[in-house]
């Protein structure tokens, strides 16, 4: 239940970190739109928490902007990891979710269960066929503290250490 809770806080934050973060570097949702390549309307709904933000705009707004995901998404106070990289290696994305089921004990459907999905999507992203949804990555983060960087392939640091972060 207060799990549950916590994803809710979760997702009704990041669309006012992304406007935080987006205003301190200076960019309009105008800019933004263009670096996303999608129209501003949708910067709109993301920021006023309308819409969670697709992974594949994380990504690309955290990697123009050198940031990393755990700190965009306000997990973490670390802007950055000294060993970050740019994009996400799908490969590398799936040999961490076979990790994290091989370290938690979980077959595909416990991890499904565990994440609120199914059991297919799990078997895709154990086989680095596609991204796993950011409502997905949270919910890893908040059941296992994994870094969401990590899980994508980003940094070698697997845990959040600095947690606390405002707005």
């Amino acid at each position: 239940m207060y799990e549950k809770i916590n994803l809710v806080i979760s997702l009704i934050n990041i669309g006012e970190r992304i406007r935080y973060i987006r205003e301190t570097y200076d960019l309009t949702q105008h800019d933004l739109a263009l670096i996303l390549k999608i129209n501003k309307t949708s910067i709109s709904h993301i920021e006023r928490n309308d819409r969670i933000i697709p992974i594949e705009h994380l990504i690309t707004f955290s990697d123009y902007l050198h940031l990393s995901i755990d700190y965009v998404l306000g997990l973490t106070d670390t802007k950055n990891y000294h060993d970050q990289i740019s994009g996400v290696d799908l490969s590398i994305m799936a040999e961490r979710v076979k990790e994290i089921c091989k370290s938690n004990q979980l077959t595909n459907l416990a991890l499904a269960t565990l994440i609120h999905s199914c059991e297919s999507n799990i078997r895709n992203y154990k086989n680095g066929k596609y991204l796993i949804l950011t409502t997905f990555l949270l919910e890893l983060h908040l059941k296992f503290n994994y870094s969401i960087d990590w899980i994508l392939g980003k940094t070698a640091h697997q845990y959040i250490t600095n947690r606390f972060v405002s707005v």
